[in-house]
C-alpha cells in the first residue's frame, strides 16, 4: 500500500463494482488504490492506517481527523474518495465469515451513488459527514444500543428514519433536540424504544418534523424550543430526557429510564 492514500478514478470504481457484482469473493481488489491506471492522487496527502473501530461513531470522528486538510465541500461529492475510502476499509465494511463468504450488502454501500435516496447510505461517507456536522450528537446516530459484532457495515433504523429528509439530517438544531430526546447522555447510545413504531419514537419524530416544516423553522427556535412544540406523545420521552441529564449534571442520585 502506497504511504498516502489514493482515490479510485473511474477505471478504479469499475473495477471495484465488477468484483462487488461477482458476489466479493476473495480478497478485495486494495491494489486497484496504488494503481496509478486505476488511482489519482489526492489533493492533499491522506494517511490511513488498517485500525479495527468499535462503532461508527469513532470511525466518523477518525475519518474527520484524517481527512481535516481536505475542502469537506469539494470532496463532499467526490465518489472516488468514498469509494475508495471504501475499498480501503472493505473488510471492517463487509467482513467474511468463518466459511470466508461475505453478506455483501446493496452495491451503493460502497460506491458513492449520485441519487440522494442513497446517497446518505454510504458507509463511510455518511459518518464523516455526520461527526463533522453534529459533532458529539451525532452519537445516536451511529451507534448501536447494545454492543455488537461488524459494526462498520450497517446503518441503524434511526438513521434510516431521518437520513432520507436532508432539512432534518442537515440541521444542527433538530439533531441536537433529538439527542437529548433520544440518546443516553452518558454513553450516547439509542435509548431503549427510540427505533421503535410506539408514541414520541424516532419514527414519528420524523413525521412530525415534515408537518412542523410548513410553519415552524427549527433553526430559529431557541435552544430546546422544538421539544415545547412537540404533540403530548413526546412527554415521557422529554421527562426522560430531563431526569437523566439532571442525573448526570449531579443534581440528583437516581435516573428514570
Amino acid at each position: 500500500m502506497a504511504e498516502y492514500f489514493r482515490k479510485l478514478n473511474d477505471e478504479g470504481m469499475s473495477r471495484f463494482s465488477e468484483y462487488l457484482a461477482s458476489g466479493a469473493n476473495g480478497s478485495a481488489p486494495v491494489e486497484l488504490l496504488d494503481d496509478p491506471s486505476t488511482s489519482d492522487l489526492v489533493d492533499a496527502p491522506v494517511k490511513l492506517s488498517q485500525r479495527q473501530f468499535s462503532n461508527r461513531y469513532e470511525f466518523g470522528r477518525e475519518l474527520s481527523m484524517r481527512l481535516g486538510a481536505l475542502d469537506p465541500v469539494r470532496i463532499s461529492g467526490d465518489r472516488g474518495l468514498w469509494t475508495g475510502l471504501a475499498l480501503f476499509w472493505f473488510d471492517q465494511l463487509c467482513p467474511a465469515g468463518a466459511d470466508g463468504k461475505r453478506a455483501l450488502d446493496k452495491e451503493y454501500r460502497y460506491i458513492l451513488s449520485v441519487d440522494y435516496r442513497h446517497y446518505y447510505r454510504h458507509l463511510v461517507r455518511t459518518p464523516w459527514q455526520l461527526f463533522k456536522e453534529h459533532g458529539p450528537n451525532s452519537r445516536f446516530l451511529l451507534m448501536s444500543a447494545t454492543d455488537s459484532t461488524d459494526t462498520l457495515r450497517r446503518h441503524g433504523d434511526i438513521l434510516e428514519q431521518l437520513g432520507g429528509t436532508q432539512s432534518i439530517i442537515r440541521s444542527k438544531a433538530i439533531i441536537a433536540e433529538a439527542a437529548s430526546l433520544y440518546s443516553d447522555p452518558i454513553t450516547g447510545r439509542p435509548r431503549k424504544g427510540a427505533a421503535g413504531k410506539g408514541g414520541g419514537s424516532i419514527r414519528r419524530f420524523a413525521r412530525v418534523l415534515r408537518q412542523l416544516d410548513l410553519t415552524f423553522d427549527p433553526e430559529l427556535l431557541p435552544a430546546g424550543g422544538l421539544s415545547g412544540i412537540l404533540p403530548d406523545e413526546f412527554s415521557s420521552w422529554k421527562r426522560k430526557s430531563l431526569t437523566l441529564e439532571t442525573s448526570v449534571s449531579g443534581k440528583s442520585s437516581t435516573a428514570t429510564i
